[in-house]
């Protein structure tokens, strides 16, 4: 067996014994939560998880080999108490069997000592009172109890006592709460359980609590106006939105679109001659058609020249009255009728 004070040079084993729940019992999370503290252990020392069967003589034959073998530095018996309201600290472990309910086995003795001939009671090697501070500290109901009755938890914990008793390292009994409710009882889920054993062993092995670092406030950059780009700065002030505008309707219609007229031409005029007026484009008559049954000749009308306009005096030197004159126009023919046509008589 190393020393008791091993552990303190970072070399320390703690062995964690845990009872399987027995098949009548619900609820009876003590080896589901020394697995999970295992297996999820990163602290200096190493922690063995071990299961004992719920019976008087397997368990203690169990628990002995387990120690030999392994040689630990401090020993916890973790058990499930149906009533319990709080993680309990046994102190005394008392030299009494006396047995509620029968064990795995059928075994179930009444008023028996664990060990004949033995102290009627060992007191508990644990640092109990700071292992129920350091449980209320994280929030955990715990307490501590007097003795710890003459179930099969105490008859565990007094051959732990009396086999470990020369040897100086912490060993005791922790009660756990069971995980699933029952009248009266206090339920913990099995997670809470292996935080709850957690804190247990630091405490024996001296270990401060991990507490998780506060969280930094995070703090704006400064604004730095010559590192700044002009497009790169935050807008002081919102943009107004501009609301857009309804969509135009386009009513269709039948009714012929008006011309526009033509643009002005942005050239200047020629020196000395003015511009040409502007005349409307006349549109073209029509004449309806016409047949030999259709009665009178319709008589072509055209359409009337619009006035020549007025001559102005050249300034070239050449007089107006020797200018030449514009041939006159020809007189439009004239149609016959058919009563001419008939009768072979024409105007001439």
């Amino acid at each position: 067996m190393r020393s008791s004070n091993a552990y303190a040079s970072g070399m320390a084993r703690v062995l964690i014994t845990a009872f399987e729940p027995l098949p009548s019992t619900m609820g009876d999370g003590a080896a589901d939560a020394s697995r999970i503290l295992a297996e999820t252990w990163q602290g200096s020392a190493e922690i063995v998880a071990r299961d004992l069967i719920p019976a008087y003589t397997e368990s203690s034959r169990r628990l002995r080999a387990s120690v030999a073998k392994h040689l630990p530095d401090a020993v916890l018996v973790i058990a499930t108490d149906p009533d319990a309201t709080a993680i309990t600290v046994e102190r005394l472990a008392v030299n009494l069997d006396d047995a509620p309910v029968p064990d795995a086995h059928g075994a179930q003795p009444i008023d028996s000592p664990v060990v004949a001939g033995a102290p009627a009671g060992l007191w508990t090697t644990l640092p109990a009172r700071e292992i129920v501070d350091a449980l209320a500290a994280r929030g955990l109901p715990a307490r501590l109890s007097v003795n710890a009755g003459g179930g099969l938890a105490n008859h565990v914990f007094y051959v732990l006592q009396r086999e470990l008793a020369e040897w100086g390292v912490p060993s005791g009994l922790v009660r756990v709460p069971p995980t699933a409710p029952a009248a009266g009882a206090l339920a913990l889920p099995v997670e809470v359980l292996a935080e709850a054993l957690r804190t247990v062993v630091q405490t024996v092995l001296g270990e401060a609590p991990e507490e998780a670092p506060a969280a930094e406030p995070e703090l704006e950059p400064a604004f730095d106006p010559e590192a700044t780009q002009p497009f790169l700065m935050a807008i002081q002030e919102p943009i107004a939105e501009t609301p857009a505008a309804p969509p135009r309707m386009v009513t269709p219609t039948l009714a012929p679109l008006e011309e526009e007229p033509a643009p002005a031409s942005s050239l200047p005029p020629a020196a000395g001659r003015p511009e040409p007026a502007f005349e409307p484009e006349q549109p073209p008559v029509l004449v309806p058609p016409w047949g030999p049954t259709s009665g009178d000749v319709p008589v072509y009308e055209p359409p009337v020249p619009a006035p020549a306009p007025a001559r102005e005096p050249r300034t070239d030197g050449v007089p107006t009255s020797h200018a030449p004159e514009a041939p006159a126009e020809d007189e439009a023919p004239r149609h016959p009728t058919w009563d001419e046509i008939i009768s072979g008589k024409t105007a001439d």
